[in-house]
């Protein structure tokens, strides 16, 4: 092997062990940057008590189903414990419970859980300001126990005249109610479905009054909300006048609205597209008779360039063949015939006439 290739060989060695050591080194050092520039002071770091398990309703907040867990930001939520010593020992005097179910990993906040000694009572779940107030329910009435604790609904009245059923109607009687709890169940975390016989809402004191008066006058019946619904709506009274006539549900309503929208647009599609087919056989018709007239024009002005016309002589007439007819012949004035008759022949003169 040459010299030359060896040393060549060689200074690539050396050459790649010099890259790869370098990019090592390079990565420690910017691993180091990045490990140094995303720690946290050890004086800016913060601990917050989560639920090692599920939380329901009236459980009671032990130490054994609580964990510290590390909080990377200088701020705690509003009500957040550092340390289970913060929420208090476990004992009879100070103990707390879950107002609001908590689940695995959530923080634990103040305004979830009862203060110290307090029980789990509905009374503990019900905003300042605000009452608990039950109504009696069918299966019927109550959504068919489709009502949880958690859910809003409307509750709607209805009223009739003793022995006149003509009066009768419906009223909004109040809209978009917090239901509190089911029966004696509050748990708001509940989600099986179950034929109740009374359900309880946290009203005002005016829609206390409300439901009351309305419960010993008339039938009261709920209407379920979507989750998300807070809107309110301006309610009208319905009668049994109003009951003959026909409606539409208003999701069908939608419905057909959107599918006659779209009938319509289809048919403005349609209508532009002829216009542009016509729009196009219309140019090139036009475009057609331009060109034939551009031909016109063309020939025009080549018979104009030519000017006057060049008379070309009249051909000379062809030579006729000259065909000679024969004199007829002339008839001689008498011919004789000679007959032969028995042996004998007789000699006849014949004469014409024209003679």
């Amino acid at each position: 092997m040459r010299t030359s290739t060896l040393l060549s060989l060689l200074v690539a060695a050396i050459l790649g062990l010099a890259a790869v050591f370098g990019t090592r080194a390079w990565l420690a050092e910017q691993r180091a940057e990045i490990a140094a520039s995303s720690s946290t002071p050890a004086q800016n770091q913060n601990t917050i008590v989560v639920a090692k398990e599920p939380l329901r309703f009236g459980d009671r907040v032990s130490p054994d189903r609580l964990e510290v867990i590390t909080w990377a930001s200088a701020t705690l939520p509003n009500g957040a414990f550092r340390t289970i010593e913060e929420i208090g020992d476990n004992s009879e005097e100070k103990a707390r419970f879950v107002l609001s179910s908590i689940e695995m990993g959530e923080p634990v906040l103040a305004s979830r859980i009862t203060d110290p000694g307090q029980r789990a009572k509905l009374s503990t779940a019900i905003k300042p300001g605000l009452k608990a107030m039950s109504i009696r329910v069918n299966d019927v009435a109550g959504v068919a126990g489709f009502v949880l604790p958690g859910d809003r609904v409307d509750v709607l009245l209805t009223r009739a005249e003793v022995n006149n059923d003509e009066d009768a109607y419906v009223d909004v009687l109040l809209q978009g109610v917090r239901v509190l709890a089911i029966d004696q169940i509050a748990d708001d975390r509940k989600d099986q479905p179950s034929v109740v016989r009374t359900v309880t809402f946290e009203v005002s004191t005016e829609e206390a009054q409300k439901l009351t008066l309305g419960s010993s006058v008339g039938t009261l019946s709920l209407a379920l909300r979507n989750v998300v619904s807070s809107d309110t709506e301006n309610s009208q009274r319905v009668t049994l006048a109003e009951m003959s006539q026909s409606a539409t549900a208003s999701d069908l309503e939608a419905e057909l609205a959107l599918r006659a929208e779209a009938e319509r647009q289809a048919a403005v599609a349609r209508q532009q597209e002829q216009d542009s087919r016509i729009a196009s056989l219309e140019e090139m018709v036009r475009s057609m008779g331009g060109d034939v007239g551009a031909q016109l024009d063309a020939l025009k002005d080549e018979i104009a360039k030519a000017g006057t016309p060049v008379v070309l002589p009249a051909p000379e007439p062809t030579p006729q063949p000259v065909v000679e007819v024969p004199p007829e012949p002339t008839k001689p004035a008498f011919v004789t015939v000679g007959v032969v008759r028995n042996g004998k022949r007789q000699d006849y003169v014949v004469t014409s006439n024209e003679n």
